[in-house]
């Protein structure tokens, strides 16, 4: 698939924001180590402009931005427009959520919020991943693994952004630096099994199975013969061939894939187990983890394989 920046900034950017999102209000609803009101007030609203900048951003990859309304039609079939409405009901909640905390509530008004917040927020990531996830002629977006990716992934960005607000307000770092660990290692490691899920070729689409010859062909006379195609239809570019025919070579998705695991994982695990510590450390690790997830989300479109290619000259997708 043709990565598309839009796309890949709108995914990373709101997906750290509703990670960051989802863990503030985990903590606090946690009683046993809360955040202080004030670093509570300013993740909030770290995490809605996050999500507010990523969801605006989604919208410039349509050919008419202005029909971007028409993502609300369609609820009860489309993921998208799942994603479009948990987002604007998750909007209002976070914003009653950060008045709630600014204007001192508590309670189980504030704690309802917080609740609310944490669901809706997961909720609106796991749209996000299903709009992928549910696409079954793409084989390498269609697993069990792109949404636990997108969850995963969030909550680790999520964490380290949390992690940055905890040390810029003078938290005690430890119980948030475990947290950011557990998450990251649990990300790092459904990384590591869908890169892996999406290299086994054996259940790759062919041409063979796309016509419906499973093994071969074996006409009379012949022992066996592989069905090939003799015309693609089209002398020039075209949509599918535009959209669905990027090609990326296989030792440049290798070094993107050691990048993004330098940036997104190695260096933030290195500061973390070093011990440093320090509000402007701790927002450069953010940081570097944000830009390695755009190497790996970029990979994530590039590396994806439209069964239409099969009739444009592929052996298999």
């Amino acid at each position: 698939m043709k990565p598309t920046f839009s796309i890949i900034f709108f995914t990373v950017i709101s997906g750290a924001g509703l990670g960051l999102l989802s863990l503030l209000a985990l903590a606090d609803l946690c009683p046993v180590r809360p955040l202080p009101r004030n670093a509570l007030t300013t993740g909030v609203a770290l995490a809605l402009a996050l999500i507010a900048i990523g969801l605006a951003s989604s919208v410039l990859h349509l050919a008419k931005p202005s029909n971007a309304w028409r993502a609300f039609a369609r609820f009860r079939t489309s993921w998208l427009s799942r994603e479009a409405v948990f987002s604007v009901a998750l909007g209002a909640v976070t914003l009653a959520y950060g008045w709630s905390m600014a204007a001192g509530v508590g309670g189980a008004p504030r704690m309802a919020f917080a609740a609310i917040a944490c669901v809706l927020a997961c909720t609106v990531l796991y749209c996000t991943a299903m709009i992928y996830a549910s696409l079954k002629p793409i084989r390498q977006w269609h697993t069990r693994w792109t949404p636990a990716n997108y969850l995963l992934l969030g909550h680790w960005s999520g964490a380290l952004l949390m992690l940055a607000v905890a040390t810029a307000y003078g938290v005690d770092p430890v119980p948030f630096v475990w947290l950011a660990a557990c998450i990251g290692v649990a990300a790092l490691s459904v990384k590591l099994v869908y890169w892996r899920a999406i290299r086994d070729d054996f259940a790759a689409p062919t041409l063979e199975r796309a016509i419906g010859v499973g093994e071969g062909v074996r006409p009379p006379g012949v022992s066996i013969a592989q069905a090939r195609l003799f015309d693609v239809g089209h002398s020039h570019g075209t949509f599918l061939t535009n959209e669905f025919g990027f090609t990326l070579a296989r030792r440049h998705a290798t070094a993107l894939r050691y990048a993004a695991l330098a940036l997104a994982f190695g260096l933030p695990a290195l500061v973390i187990i070093a011990g440093a510590r320090g509000a402007l450390l701790a927002a450069l690790v953010a940081g570097c983890c944000i830009i390695g997830l755009f190497a790996e989300r970029w990979l994530f479109f590039a590396e994806a394989r439209h069964t239409v290619r099969l009739y444009h000259g592929d052996a298999r997708t």
